[in-house]
């Protein structure tokens, strides 16, 4: 079955012990919650790691006016269209200093500077399993209070949401070079 936002929204209801819905349009309660809070619920779970799926690259041109004091440039962070937008810095090209405020990007390279970044991810099919899984997992926690009133059910949400990232980024991690970081932490809690 492809991902969609109705399928991770059903998985967090599905969590919450909720009726599933048919679309984010369908006009009950759960639909109009999931319509309001999954694209933060979404970009919040992608501002916490830099999941391989919404890595992107951009080359960006200074701007014309240059910071008041402190760096000799400031670029803008990539704004859309969707998904060019930029919900977390990751690195310059030149590994070197910079400052983000607000949505500049402060820095003493002259231009094009090269970044790598976290951008929102709109087509729900490019998520990958366990990054759905952390989306359905963290909307669960957003939508609990109000459509359970269970502490017992909220506090499962939220552990679960720890554990689901937990397994996710480690996993992901895997496929962005980082293998003997995670199996070797895993060899020294089997000791």
């Amino acid at each position: 079955m492809a991902i969609s936002i109705v399928s991770i929204c059903n998985r967090a209801l599905d969590l919450l012990g909720a009726d599933p819905i048919t679309s984010l349009e369908d006009g009950s309660k759960s639909a109009n919650l999931c319509l309001r809070n999954f694209d933060p619920s979404a970009d919040s779970v992608l501002r916490l790691y830099p999941w391989n799926a919404a890595l992107r690259r951009a080359r960006l041109p200074a701007l014309v006016e240059a910071p008041a004091w402190g760096y000799l440039y400031q670029y803008q962070m990539p704004e859309g269209p969707e998904p060019a937008f930029c919900l977390r810095l990751l690195e310059l090209d030149n590994g070197g200093d910079y400052r983000v405020e607000g949505r500049r990007i402060l820095a003493d390279y002259a231009p094009p500077l090269d970044i790598l970044y976290i951008g929102r991810i709109t087509d729900a099919a490019a998520y990958d399993p366990l990054l759905a899984e952390a989306v359905a997992a963290k909307l669960a926690v957003h939508l609990a209070g109000n459509l359970t009133e269970s502490g017992s059910r909220i506090e499962a949400a939220r552990g679960y949401l720890r554990d689901i990232l937990a397994q996710a980024k480690a996993v992901d991690a895997q496929e962005g070079g980082e293998t003997g970081l995670v199996i070797d932490a895993w060899l020294q809690v089997r000791r």
